[in-house]
């Protein structure tokens, strides 16, 4: 007698600065209905923020935090574009984060003696994505290195002597990653519309053009993860959640109104998810 594979079902979740306070309004319309049926959790950048305080069961707190960096001259700042701490000051919002919203750090320990979570950053020296395994003790480094971005940020994140920047220059929405974890059906979390395609200069930003220069290799890797979206993989079911349209938000610098109305977009868009009857 054959045995059935038990079912793993993925939480994919890619970044976008900004523009991931929809995703956190998705993520509060699940914890609202206390919707959590994942097994393995993978999220890249700001997308790895709000999974963070979603595997917490933290409601509200990345958009607080977001409406306060959106006007927050601590945190963003043109004229500390070419210093040490460059545009987005990332100490400076995780050290308000751990004062003001922090991490429930007990529950991401308790979250990980039977869920995978994994946050995706990039190899400096090659390019390649690397898979952090973050707990209890690490997590908000490791939240450093998958957000850190040259230019930018001016952040040097290193971790088991890796140099570590943002995950979405090498892999921008782990699919196939979340596939070689084991998932059978994976919920994948956008904040641009389905088929979008960029490259990864307008994503990324003109400040960090020069890079593409040195590794031509990932100039087109978001494009072909919205590719490898469309493609069937055999014997994995595949949902996404995404804006119909572009957001009011951006990578980097948004008015406070802006936030708050993709916040709510975020809501109803996880609503008419958990009502689409998924499970």
């Amino acid at each position: 007698m054959l045995m059935q594979k038990k079912e793993k079902i993925a939480l994919v979740i890619e970044g976008g600065g900004f523009r991931c306070v929809f995703t956190s309004g998705v993520l509060d319309a699940f914890l609202i209905n206390k919707f959590n049926p994942f097994n393995i959790y993978i999220g890249v950048s700001g997308g790895a923020i709000s999974l963070s305080y979603y595997a917490c069961n933290q409601y509200k707190d990345v958009f607080t935090m977001m409406k306060k960096m959106c006007v927050d001259g601590n945190f963003l700042s043109y004229s500390r574009a070419f210093s040490d701490q460059g545009y987005m000051n990332l100490s400076y919002m995780e050290k308000y984060a751990k004062q003001n919203n922090p991490l429930d750090l007990e529950k991401i320990k308790e979250l990980k003696k039977n869920k995978e979570l994994y946050f995706v950053a990039t190899n400096t020296d090659n390019g390649e994505a690397v898979y952090l395994d973050p707990n209890k003790q690490n997590i908000y480094r490791c939240l450093r290195a998958t957000s850190s971005l040259p230019f930018l940020t001016k952040s040097n994140c290193k971790i088991n002597g890796i140099k570590l920047m943002d995950g979405a220059w090498s892999d921008p929405i782990p699919i196939k990653a979340a596939i070689d974890f084991g998932a059978t059906k994976i919920i994948v979390l956008r904040t641009f519309p389905k088929d979008y395609r960029i490259s990864g200069l307008n994503y990324l930003g003109l400040f960090a053009g020069y890079w593409w220069i040195k590794n031509p290799k990932m100039k087109n890797q978001y494009s072909n993860a919205v590719d490898d979206l469309k493609r069937r993989h055999k014997n994995v079911e595949i949902h996404q959640i995404c804006p119909d349209d572009f957001l009011n938000t951006g990578l980097l610098g948004v008015g406070e109104d802006s936030v708050i109305k993709d916040y709510h977009y975020g809501l109803e868009k996880g609503m008419d998810f958990l009502n689409s009857n998924f499970l």
